[in-house]
């Protein structure tokens, strides 16, 4: 059982939060999801694309 859980932790985790990630910056949820899970390192690819929201609040410029 500890096997599962360790596998999981290692592929599910990082696919879990691509998916999310993807999800928040409107791009494909299951290819980045599974990349992801496979590959950790397009977590920083998913994070450095990120693209803030308009501050609505701001004054006019």
């Amino acid at each position: 059982m500890s096997e599962l859980a360790f596998l999981l932790l290692l592929f599910g985790l990082p696919a879990a939060i691509g998916f999310y990630m993807a999800r928040r910056r409107g791009k494909n949820p299951l290819l980045w999801g599974l990349l992801s899970g496979i590959f950790p390192f397009f977590l920083v690819i998913l994070r450095m694309q990120h693209k803030p929201l308009d501050n609505k609040n701001a004054p006019p410029q």
